[in-house]
């Protein structure tokens, strides 16, 4: 029995390979997983812009303990004077004691951005086979409107330069 509905099983899968997916189907499945992964990239995006405020916040306290140590180390031109050499250590301590933790956050911010950016390629892929795919079927209209740029590659952006100089600036009206 068990080999029966192996088969059956083998058979129904082949089926749906060799089927062809009718180009609504297709269209509407690139659509939905456009949908997806614009939900992915707005997420993405909203965690790389947390993160980054975690570490411009972190690069703060950086910058006060550089300021701290700075400061204790410029009060006299022998070194830290000995009253304030407690505070200078455990500044300094505390200082070195973060930069793995920066580091490693950065790290991370950077992995989380590579990710990202796939996350939006992948979706500007979908997006493009989408329209190319709406185009085959007829359901994309260009702009009404719109001049096509000249081949010859004498326009910009789809306007025409005209064919004669413009007229004299010397206010004459002459040509030049």
């Amino acid at each position: 029995m068990g080999t029966i509905s192996l088969v059956a099983i083998l058979v129904m899968v082949l089926v749906d390979l060799i089927r062809p997916v009718p180009p609504q189907d297709r269209l509407r499945a690139l659509r939905d997983e456009m949908a997806a992964l614009r939900t992915a990239a707005d997420s993405c995006r909203l965690a790389l812009e947390a993160e980054e405020a975690a570490i411009r916040a972190s690069d703060a306290r950086f910058d006060s303990l550089r300021g701290r140590i700075a400061f204790l180390e410029s009060l006299d031109p022998r070194g830290v004077p000995a009253d304030s050499y407690d505070v200078y250590i455990r500044a300094f301590k505390e200082y070195n004691r973060r930069i793995p933790a920066r580091a490693a956050a950065g790290d991370t911010l950077g992995a989380h951005f590579d990710s990202c950016r796939e996350i939006t390629e992948r979706h500007n892929l979908v997006a493009d086979s989408a329209l190319d795919l709406a185009r085959e079927l007829g359901l994309v209209r260009e702009p009404a409107g719109r001049i096509p740029s000249n081949p010859a590659g004498d326009s910009v952006g789809g306007v025409v330069p005209p064919t004669e100089p413009p007229p004299s600036s010397d206010g004459s009206g002459r040509r030049q």
